[in-house]
């Protein structure tokens, strides 16, 4: 044995050896490989990246065509539209209508100072009379032809154009949309910008048709977002048409950073996207609602998505993002010239470190080997540190990796508090969407009220019983916005372990409520068959009421649309016991033993932690009580709490 210690090491030539013959053809391997890899990882984080600005211009496209067809079917439906037509109806005289009509006027001009994106709202009769035109925060005074019939003059007729002819033949609350199109401003000798025309028909009470109610959207929005998507040193976007229903428009520029390109088909330059990029690409476009494409002679990078707001897959606008290629690859050049300097001083470091650790490598190795497998059965043990090199650091690691284990273990409590924190806010970040559109309502409503109440002092029509009524309704409102904040803020708070004598059905009926919103996203059905004899029962509310939302959460994502979770209570004498039940399809038998083991999830990726149900499990625990989980026999899921009367975890 000693003269094997003794032996003069061969490990340093063999390791050298082995390392010339593998190493350096895997390490040109690897170079080669890097600098692939790297480019089509950049190349695929650019195209996602152009994809997801394409689909983000998209939404924009779709919120804008959305919040517009809302807009005019909320001014179609108002009082003053339907008070205007009743008097056409009635035939009251030309005064009573012209007042109806100046009501109107002032109507549509409140509506278009509130709507920015309006440009004109326009009321047309029956018979093609434009009465009512508010344009760009002017009433359009009625100095065109005579309507003979009520004896007033009309702002101009529109009988024959084919918006008119058009939407008048539609069905209620059906909306005509136009061409997206410069503007001719009617006595104007200048072209607004792209702006699009929705229209709707109105109805007299006895079902025959009164007229049209027209809103022109400035398309100026459009501009921004396309000026937005991409900075012009990496390339450009732009919004063409694809009409090929009317070859006059099909392929034209709608919206353009070189503003000489837009509406080449009214503007008289004639420039079409077909004249800029080659068939292949421009085909795609003309036919694909998506897709990526290289321009097949600079290799620019070509994202296109397709939106009609016509509903026609032969007519609508295509939005492109076009990325200069010699610009956002510019990055892998450098990649390449670091990959090579870094091959280079890899090889020469793994020799180097080959020589080194062939001569004091093997017998420190020993040592932290015998010391670890010395812990792995003693986690008190330590290995004997001789060195300050990598080998003596790695030994000090592997002695404070075995001191944390022994202060985890003594911590293990503390993390599962924090994991039942996170749970929690994972909780709120699922209801917070909902209260945050429940409280659009009240504000809507303090809004209203505020602008009617100011518009009353504007014009000196002072009522102090109507301003102190209106000012007590925005108190209310107020409040009520601050009792939904309070909810929430309640519930995300952070507080210590507290038993105290509490009523189990409050703690129910604040937990719907908090998940409220959610469930009425989806049009579920949440019911409470509460006895209201329970006892009060000694328990952690805020801890309870996280297990609450935890188990109607799950319940809710569970069952179809339209489905129904039913939350009863009751008290057998000796226990409170909460019964879950939903009309989801139940959950596998293979699962159901695992349902509250830490981080099992039956949801997708990044859809929940996968520790609601262990820590609620955990909090029963600690309350002294029992979860159950079951399938009924009409196929959904049952979760049953019991809650002993008398007991806490406190007192076990």
């Amino acid at each position: 044995m000693d003269t094997e210690k003794n032996m003069p090491l061969k490990i340093g030539p063999k390791i050298l050896l082995t390392m010339l013959v593998v190493t350096v053809p895997s390490l040109l391997l690897f170079s080669l490989l890097m600098v692939r890899s790297g480019g089509d990882i950049l190349m695929k984080n650019i195209s996602d990246h152009l994809e997801e600005l394409s689909d983000i211009s998209v939404r924009v496209v779709q919120d804008l065509i959305l919040h517009s067809q809302k807009n005019l079917l909320s001014i179609a439906a108002s009082p003053d539209v339907h008070a205007t037509l009743d008097v056409l109806v009635g035939k009251d005289g030309n005064d009573n209508l012209k007042k109806t009509l100046h009501r109107l006027e002032l109507s549509f001009l409140e509506f278009q100072q509130l709507e920015t994106s309006i440009q004109a709202i326009r009321f047309i009769d029956a018979k093609g009379f434009v009465l009512v035109k508010v344009r760009e925060g002017k009433i359009i005074p009625r100095s065109g032809p005579l309507d003979t019939a009520l004896h007033i003059h009309a702002v101009s007729s529109k009988v024959g154009r084919d918006f008119f002819k058009n939407t008048i033949r539609l069905d209620r609350g059906k909306i005509w949309i136009s061409n997206l199109e410069r503007g001719w401003m009617e006595g104007e000798e200048y072209w607004c910008p792209g702006m699009v025309r929705f229209a709707t028909p109105v109805f007299f009470a006895d079902g025959r048709r009164a007229g049209i109610i027209i809103i022109n959207v400035w398309g100026k929005a459009l501009g921004l977002m396309i000026n937005r998507l991409i900075a012009p040193a990496l390339g450009k976007a732009f919004i063409v048409e694809r009409n090929l229903v009317d070859e006059r428009r099909n392929g034209i520029y709608l919206f353009h950073q070189d503003k000489s390109c837009e509406f080449g088909n009214q503007t008289g330059s004639n420039i079409r996207v077909f004249h800029d990029f080659p068939l292949s690409i421009t085909k795609k476009w003309m036919r694909a609602d998506k897709g990526i494409s290289f321009h097949p002679t600079n290799g620019d990078i070509l994202v296109h998505r397709y939106f009609s707001p016509y509903g026609n897959a032969k007519r609508g606008w295509v939005i492109v993002v076009d990325a200069k290629r010699e610009v956002v690859l510019a990055p892998l050049a450098a990649v390449k010239k670091k990959a090579k300097l870094s091959a280079v001083a890899i090889f020469g470091l793994m020799i180097a470190a080959v020589l080194f650790f062939a001569r004091s490598l093997t017998l420190p190795i020993r040592a932290v080997i015998d010391g670890t497998h010395r812990i792995s059965r003693d986690l008190s043990s330590r290995i004997r540190i001789t060195s300050r090199d990598e080998i003596g650091q790695l030994a000090a690691e592997i002695n404070q990796m075995a001191e944390s284990l022994e202060r985890n273990i003594e911590e293990r409590k503390e993390m599962e508090i924090r994991a039942a924190q996170a749970e929690k806010l994972a909780s709120i970040g699922e209801m917070a969407a909902g209260l945050a559109h429940e409280l659009n309502t009240p504000l809507g409503n303090i809004k209203a009220l505020a602008s009617l109440t100011g518009k009353d002092l504007r014009e000196n029509r002072i009522d102090a019983a109507c301003i102190r009524e209106d000012l007590d309704d925005i108190i209310g409102q107020t409040e009520k916005c601050s009792h939904i904040i309070g909810g929430l803020l309640g519930f995300a708070r952070k507080r210590k372990v507290n038993f105290n004598l509490d009523n189990i059905n409050t703690r129910l009926i604040e937990a719907i409520s908090l998940v409220r919103m959610r469930s009425e996203e989806k049009r579920v059905t949440t019911t409470l068959n509460k006895d209201r004899g329970l006892p009060l029962v000694k328990v952690d509310g805020h801890q309870l009421e996280q297990v609450f939302i935890n188990i109607l959460l799950n319940g809710i994502d569970a069952v179809p649309e339209k489905g129904r979770i039913e939350v009863s209570s009751s008290f057998n004498g000796k226990e409170v016991v909460i019964s879950f039940q939903d009309s989801g399809p139940g959950i596998a038998p293979e699962v159901l033993p695992k349902i509250f083991d830490p981080f099992f999830s039956t949801k997708g990726t990044g859809k929940g932690t996968g520790l609601g149900l262990s820590i609620s499990y955990g909090i029963i625990k600690n309350h002294g009580g029992a979860i159950e989980v079951r399938n009924s026999k009409q196929g959904g899921a049952v979760f049953t709490l019991r809650l002993p009367v008398g007991k806490t975890g406190e007192e076990r």
